[in-house]
């Protein structure tokens, strides 16, 4: 018999190697649940800016709404980067959170163009913005 490294205990030449145990597996997809919550509650909030910002736009406060969309695209890009950084086992929920991202730039795109009609603040700040990211 050889010995089974690291664990000292003899290992026959039927029995293969340890796998890790199912529960580890369980283990690991819970731990993940609560980053799956953390981008998708990240998608929200920068939807709650994009909404801000319409109301801002439509009261005359440019500023505050240029502001608010700068945030959702800093939103939108940390959103990004943990998707990217997603484990492959949690593909499904990758793609629709890709997905939601996706409708997340769409919305912040269409912000822009309604904020730029009421002044032309918004387009310098983007740009700003996304050469920084």
């Amino acid at each position: 018999m050889k010995q089974n490294a690291g664990l000292g205990r003899a290992m026959g030449t039927t029995d293969q190697p340890e796998q890790p145990p199912r529960q580890l597996k369980s283990s690991i997809r819970e731990t993940e649940r609560p980053f799956l919550a953390l981008i998708e509650t990240e998608i929200e909030v920068a939807f709650s800016f994009l909404r801000m910002a319409e109301a801002e736009t439509s009261g005359g406060n440019g500023k505050h709404a240029t502001e608010l969309i700068a945030k959702a695209i800093v939103t939108h890009n940390a959103v990004l980067q943990y998707l990217g950084n997603m484990r492959m086992e949690f593909e499904a929920e990758k793609q629709e959170l890709c997905i939601e991202a996706r409708k997340l730039f769409e919305a912040i795109r269409a912000s822009e163009r309604r904020r730029r009609r009421s002044g032309p603040m918004i387009g310098k700040l983007v740009m700003e913005t996304s050469e920084r990211t």
